[in-house]
């Protein structure tokens, strides 16, 4: 698969990611559209298949995939990610990409987050990893709570965006515990139901992201070379504005124009 059509793929399954990316030089573009391209084919799993055993055999599938790249003698299985990712294994520590896949494992199992900190524990293991894999190919540098702003922020806000979809397969952006402090269910949030219950549950969780994400923008300028890689995230408190009221509707999307003038402007003064 080539960069432009890694990159139509990300357009369309990707695009803040894609766009930020786009700031990058042409031979590292080439390398966050193959991560990123990774992990939208291990993301999307939970919502192509209905059963857990065929989904949980897809992701066994990428995770033998990804370490028969690091073997003495590469094996590079018949797949255009895993292709494009070939070239990344003098740069990408194995253990780092296997665990992003091992997280999704979760999201096949339907549980629920048994509170807060398993929820996090998610993000730090997907949204949060990921920012530090792509700082990894950029050579970029940032201060590691900054990156944790950055990707608590960004995947706890698209969790909520998402959250009609998640509430559907079992993993709601809540905190179990405190769903069940308030009479909600995993099984009532799975039907659609419980609009109220659903929307305080993700309270605490909201307060967690507008947080992160102000701290994120608190801790100082971007560094150019970061950009490519964890820019993205300044697009939170804009998709944070655009939540509905009510969790189980689809949030509007935000205008092209205005992420790509805001990623622009980012490029230019590293704010």
């Amino acid at each position: 698969m080539s960069a432009e059509d890694l990159s139509v793929l990300l357009q369309k399954s990707d695009p803040d990611r894609r766009l930020a990316a786009l700031f990058a030089p042409a031979q590292l573009r080439v390398r966050l559209f193959a991560l990123y391209a990774l992990n939208h084919e291990i993301a999307r799993i939970a919502d192509a298949t209905s059963e857990s055993l065929i989904g949980e055999m897809k992701l066994t599938w990428w995770r033998e995939a990804v370490s028969d790249l690091y073997l003495e003698t590469p094996k590079v299985r018949r797949h255009a990610v895993t292709e494009a990712m070939a070239p990344l294994t003098d740069r990408l520590p194995q253990a780092e990409l296997i665990d992003l896949i091992d997280a999704r494992f979760d999201d096949i199992s339907a549980a629920p987050h048994a509170d807060l900190d398993a929820l996090m524990d998610y993000v730090d293991r997907t949204s949060v990893r990921l920012i530090r894999l792509a700082l990894i190919l950029t050579g970029g540098e940032l201060p590691q709570q900054q990156i944790i702003d950055a990707g608590r922020a960004w995947g706890l806000t698209g969790l909520m965006r998402a959250f009609a979809w998640r509430a559907r397969i079992g993993r709601a952006p809540v905190a179990g515990d405190y769903l069940t402090e308030l009479g909600g269910t995993p099984a009532m949030l799975a039907q659609g139901l419980g609009s109220g219950k659903a929307k305080a549950a993700l309270q605490p969780v909201r307060a967690i992201a507008e947080d992160a994400a102000r701290a994120f923008r608190a801790a100082g300028a971007l560094p150019v070379e970061a950009v490519p890689a964890a820019g993205y995230a300044v697009l939170t408190p804009g998709y944070l504005k655009s939540l509905p009221k009510n969790p189980f509707e689809v949030p509007p999307e935000r205008a092209l124009l205005a992420r790509q003038a805001r990623l622009s402007w980012l490029s230019l003064t590293g704010r």
